[in-house]
């Protein structure tokens, strides 16, 4: 395939991929609900804070003024500028937001091919593209005000860069603080990037083998990650007059996971996790029932250890098993507390994203052992962001919303077994190194220079 036919193809899957998620937001978009009911659930609880960030409050808490670091402030901020910006246009920052994240939807569908390209070729990353472009729980994702649409983006967006180029000497510090950056604002949506960063390295370490290298890389991404986190940790300290890192939310997340009375899901009424803080008392109690919350998960970790891999299980059973991967078409139903959809329809997208889910899972994984015999440090990097990125939430409670920043990776490790060249020939990442020969799916007939000026030995 020449170059010129791969980015044809690319291009028209991008913009199928734009036209199926403007027409599903155009269809599902609504205010969410924020009846007594609903009040604490993300999507209305989002909007008020982007409310707040909107009319020039910052980051502050609705109901009581004050300022917050509830949430990781990635999203709030993200959907508090659409807010803004769509003020003079339209009295529906939902739908705003909704139209952007469909954009950025489609984009990811090009990122995700790029990576899937930089490991397996062009076949495989069209295969990628499209099966990104049309999973259905993704696309469901794009009509709710839920930060995974814009953290995949923030992700791909990094991997693509991460593998943009060889790991050798044409790999400059810039482009790797670059890469921090990136890093650095998905970690702002979902914390759990973070556990991405020894991947990395020690995938560098097995490339390179120069500790002065390997250092400079190594500082150069965190200096990158650290430009995005340490403003808001300032912030924090000004504001809330506490260390705060990121967010406020880790005493729930682990409380709900490991409290006595735990089951391993989601269990918001937990008895053991009821504190004297008042929500209502502002940023004293937010603090205060923050660490309380995490010393209440730490004593039930400690008094029943013996429960702990019983509920390893249990959480992993609820994020990955007993629900498929549809939770984005409960979102924009504010979580069936605003139930507008017909239930044959709900039944049948049901159905077909919870199939579409488990043939990418079956293919993800043995994409994934497929990536690990090829003992190449590029593939282990995506092999390694799949495993944390999936074990990660395990420490908090399951539900399947947590699995959605991992379904993209699985997607490309699935596509890559559409690269025939298998155990006879080399991959992409191997004979780009090479700097050698000549590929007849990377320029065309007459002798361009191959994409990013590259030269790779013949796939046939």
């Amino acid at each position: 395939m020449t170059d010129r036919r791969y980015r044809r193809l690319l291009a028209v899957v991008i913009v199928v991929a734009l036209a199926v998620r403007v027409a599903w937001v155009l269809w599902v978009s609504r205010e969410p609900w924020s009846d007594d009911g609903g009040i604490f659930r993300d999507p209305s609880r989002y909007l008020g804070f982007a409310r707040q960030i909107a009319d020039g409050n910052g980051f502050t808490e609705p109901f009581t003024g004050q300022a917050t670091a509830y949430y990781p402030p990635g999203y709030p901020w993200f959907l508090g500028i659409i807010t803004w910006a769509s003020t003079p246009f339209t009295n529906e920052p939902w739908l705003a937001a909704g139209l952007v994240q469909a954009v950025l939807g489609a984009a990811s569908v090009g990122l995700a091919a790029s990576v899937t390209k930089r490991v397996a070729g062009s076949t495989a990353a069209l295969v990628a593209a499209v099966v990104y472009a049309l999973y259905p729980n993704l696309i469901f994702h794009t009509g709710a005000l839920l930060g995974e649409t814009l953290y995949n983006f923030l992700f791909l967006a990094f991997l693509a860069l991460l593998l943009s180029r060889p790991w050798d000497a044409s790999f400059r510090t810039p482009r790797i603080a670059g890469c921090g950056v990136v890093l650095g604002l998905a970690v702002m949506v979902r914390p759990i990037s973070l556990a991405v960063i020894p991947v990395v390295v020690l995938c560098w370490l097995w490339t390179r083998k120069d500790y002065r290298v390997i250092a400079r890389w190594t500082g150069a991404l965190l200096l990158g990650v650290l430009v995005c986190i340490v403003p808001w940790t300032i912030r924090n300290e000004l504001r809330l007059h506490a260390f705060v890192p990121i967010s406020t939310n880790t005493g729930d997340n682990l409380c709900m996971g490991h409290a006595d009375g735990a089951t391993g899901e989601f269990k918001a009424g937990l008895e053991a996790c009821q504190t004297d803080f008042d929500f209502s008392d502002g940023i004293s109690a937010e603090l205060g029932s923050d660490k309380e919350k995490q010393r209440i998960a730490v004593r039930g970790m400690i008094d029943n250890i013996d429960r702990e891999p019983w509920l390893l299980w249990s959480r992993t059973y609820f994020m990955w098993v007993r629900d498929g991967d549809h939770d984005g078409l409960f979102a924009v139903q504010s979580y069936r507390l605003d139930r507008w959809m017909a239930l044959d329809t709900e039944s049948r997208l049901i159905w077909i994203a919870d199939r579409f889910y488990w043939l990418v899972v079956a293919a993800g994984l043995a994409g994934l052992v497929q990536l690990t015999r090829r003992r190449e440090p590029e593939a282990y990097v995506l092999v390694g962001a799949t495993v944390m990125t999936a074990l990660v939430p395990l420490l908090f409670f399951g539900d399947q919303r947590f699995k959605v920043p991992v379904i993209p990776l699985l997607i490309i490790a699935a596509a890559c077994l559409a690269d025939g060249r298998w155990g006879r020939a080399q991959s992409p990442i191997h004979a780009a190194n090479a700097g050698d020969g000549e590929s007849e799916g990377d320029h065309d007939p007459g002798g361009a220079e191959p994409l990013g000026g590259e030269r790779v030995v013949s796939r046939s």
